[in-house]
């Protein structure tokens, strides 16, 4: 038997997927440990706690049986880097460069008084 509107009933099967919808998220706030202790949950699964007590976010997890871990991460805020001063760098490098030079020319002054000594003979004071 023909149904003209057949083809219309099926054809609402094929329409465009709409967009899934995200289970809904929420900041669970606790009171320190003694709040996260009595925090259950359903086996392999896992919560983010903020706690309100300290600056510190709580981890838990918990196994294939249910038992619950805990573990805390401390909170701070983030610094942006201060930008690299080139300049003081390189003012930085030709101090040290200074420095170096200063001491090699003392080094090689040095070397040239000694080289001017007489050197002794150590043959002459060893006793036969």
């Amino acid at each position: 038997m023909f149904s003209p509107y057949y083809g219309q009933q099926f054809s609402s099967y094929y329409q465009q997927p709409s967009t899934p919808t995200l289970p809904q998220q929420q900041i669970i706030q606790v009171n320190g440990k003694a709040s996260v202790d009595t925090i259950q949950l359903a086996p392999n699964s896992s919560v983010l706690l903020m706690d309100t007590t300290s600056p510190i976010v709580w981890m838990c997890v918990s196994d294939g049986v249910g038992k619950v871990s805990a573990t805390a991460y401390d909170i701070t805020v983030h610094k942006d880097k201060p930008p690299i001063d080139v300049e003081s760098i390189e003012q930085r490098i030709s101090n040290v460069e200074k420095i170096i030079s200063e001491m090699e020319g003392k080094l090689n002054a040095k070397s040239n008084v000694d080289s001017t000594k007489p050197k002794q003979d150590i043959s002459r004071n060893s006793t036969s």
